[in-house]
């Protein structure tokens, strides 16, 4: 075991089975007895509640600029609670991290750059897993909740285009999600393994 927790990462559009895959991971970490806590970005704190619900309102009526200050805010009080729990011995699992904000807001035109910028405070995961699936496939697996306003077809291709370019670069592990959910749960899992040196 590392001396602090691992902090494992699962990025991607929504319906690109990052829920499906955590808490199939959780169940397997938890037979092998390893102690970990699932987090989510935006995060269960004021600002990401706030988040959450101009999410889900339908009307984007904040700049693209304005968003990306709203998501570091949150991440940054959310990171102080996840290096308490690393330096506590503990995994942390979470959906999404920073690439979220490089992806989502970069996508809707905000320079990449600047985004990275306002990032330079976050943790470093040890692991990020780039959960890829096509918008159309992703929207299809949606479709029977109401969607959040970041969930529009052009939009979410320009988001995946830069998270493919994020893989590209080295800076998240990319895993094919159009495939069975088992297939894509032995991948995951087989990383996870490596990265923990352990037999899952």
């Amino acid at each position: 075991m590392a001396p602090t927790g691992w902090f494992i990462v699962f990025e991607g559009v929504d319906g690109s089975g990052k829920s499906t895959q955590i808490d199939l991971l959780s169940m397997k970490l938890r037979d092998q007895g390893i102690d970990h806590i699932l987090e989510r970005e935006p995060s269960d704190g004021s600002i990401g509640r706030f988040i959450r619900h101009y999410a889900e309102a339908g009307d984007r009526y904040l700049s693209p600029e304005a968003e990306a200050l709203l998501f570091t805010a949150d991440r940054f009080e959310h990171s102080k609670r996840i290096s308490q729990i690393l330096d506590q011995g503990t995994t942390v699992i979470c959906d999404r991290y920073y690439h979220s904000t490089l992806a989502y807001q970069g996508a809707a035109g905000v320079e990449v750059a600047w985004l990275r910028d306002l990032q330079k405070f976050a943790l470093k995961p040890d692991l990020i897993l780039l959960l890829d699936v096509d918008p159309d496939k992703s929207l299809m697996r949606v479709s029977g909740r109401t969607l959040t306003v970041f969930e529009n077809r052009s939009y979410l291709k320009r988001v995946r285009d830069l998270y493919l370019g994020f893989a590209e670069e080295g800076e998240m592990r990319l895993v094919d999600t159009s495939r069975p959910v088992d297939e894509v749960e032995a991948e995951v899992q087989r990383l996870i393994a490596a990265l923990m040196g352990l037999k899952l």
